[in-house]
């Protein structure tokens, strides 16, 4: 009899886990597949059922060039491979001046690997806010939330306004813990209440970039995913993309869950180093990628869905400031990076497999200044009173 037991104990188990596995396969799905993947090798499984954003497969390669002709030193890009090549890395791209500078790959990753990028895609709302003011769907992001959504017209939260959306200062109460899981993103996102009435405290939610979303389809009138392809995807020759829908039929999530090829994240890099001109045609209004530069109220290390490259303080990421001052930065899941550098024409893209809550000694800041400083065209900041000469010259 006893010998019965323990296999009937394991039926019932595996008849209560199908039984609950069958009630909701699309939940516990991507509740439990992130347990055993890591975001940029998530199966793409995980993500449907998703929404296309139609592409072009006219749009040519980008022009690629040696990087000795970008004035880019290669022994300080092959110090950047090995400090990523130490540390879970997918891919090292390297672009400038519009052209393809260096490129190193691994485990079998190419320029064309689609991956997904966690936050990167937060930084695609602010892009279309600025090209729905750009076709005048949107006036100006000072406006209230209220006007694109009625429910939002009274009470506390009748005094949140685009920008507070795109900051993420928007003060309403945190949104669905794993949105990934969210079965209705758009209602609970309408449904949250807003904190203290005018007390902006910063917070990564995943309601204020699936917000915007909402707001650019009510004032576009065309579904999300559309507007990005026409206004955007297309124009600047990216292949399809894909976005995890939050059921079948339902919203697409605008805070994360966008699967694109590594060349196209390139192109919308481009967009960002030249505010907003892509082969030299200005696709943005001119001035709104440096209007994504205005810190956020409560944290000034962040703006319209882009982190600023202020110096980060100890334990929080980086060891030192960016080399060059007005570097700005997308941070995706794996510590996957884009960093953009204005001044120099510069974009770098690293794509990493890291756990985010990693304790290894990952430094913001070290990618990017051993190829800024690299560079045959660095200017270095003037030294100021004070400094230690000894730490800036080695051996002195």
């Amino acid at each position: 009899m006893k010998r019965l037991v323990f296999p009937a104990i394991l039926l019932i188990a595996a008849g209560i886990l199908i039984v609950t596995f069958a009630s909701d396969p699309l939940y516990w799905k991507r509740r439990v597949l992130p347990s055993l993947y890591s975001p940029p090798t998530m199966p793409a499984s995980y993500y449907e059922p998703t929404e296309r954003i139609e592409g072009t497969e006219e749009g040519g390669s980008q022009p690629r060039v040696a990087p000795e002709l970008e004035k880019l030193n290669p022994s300080s890009l092959q110090a950047a491979v090995d400090y990523a090549g130490q540390r879970n890395s997918l891919a090292l791209i390297v672009g400038r001046h519009g052209h393809i500078a260096f490129e190193h790959y691994w485990k079998g990753t190419s320029f064309d690997t689609v991956i997904e990028a966690g936050a990167f895609n937060a930084t695609l709302t602010a892009l279309m806010v600025g090209m729905a003011m750009n076709d005048r769907k949107i006036s100006l992001v000072e406006e209230p939330v209220g006007n694109y959504i009625e429910s939002f017209r009274d009470g506390d939260r009748a005094a949140i306004t685009l920008e507070d959306l795109l900051q993420s200062t928007s003060g309403l109460t945190e949104g669905p813990a794993q949105p990934q899981l969210a079965q209705n993103i758009r209602a609970e996102c309408l449904d949250l209440a807003h904190g203290e009435p005018r007390v902006y405290t910063w917070e990564p939610r995943a309601c204020d970039a699936q917000l915007l979303a909402h707001i650019i389809e009510r004032a576009t009138g065309e579904p999300y995913s559309s507007y990005v392809s026409s206004r955007l995807w297309k124009p600047i020759g990216a292949r399809d993309a894909y976005l995890m829908l939050d059921r079948e039929g339902g919203m697409a999530h605008a805070s994360c869950c966008l699967q694109a090829r590594l060349g196209d994240w390139m192109r919308i890099a481009e967009l960002l180093v030249t505010d907003g001109k892509f082969g030299g045609e200005q696709m943005l209004p001119p001035g709104w990628v440096r209007s994504m530069l205005k810190p956020a109220k409560a944290n000034p290390r962040f703006g319209y869905q882009v982190w600023l490259g202020r110096p980060f303080k100890p334990g929080e990421g980086a060891s030192e400031p960016y080399a060059a001052e007005d570097t700005f930065l997308l941070k995706g899941s794996g510590k996957t990076r884009l960093w953009i550098v204005p001044s120099m024409g510069l974009t770098i893209l690293r794509v990493g497999t890291n756990d985010d809550s990693d304790t290894d000694d990952w430094d913001d800041s070290a990618i990017p200044n051993l190829i800024v400083r690299g560079a045959a065209d660095y200017v270095p900041k003037a030294a100021k009173p004070g400094v230690n000469y000894s730490d800036l010259v080695p051996n002195h």
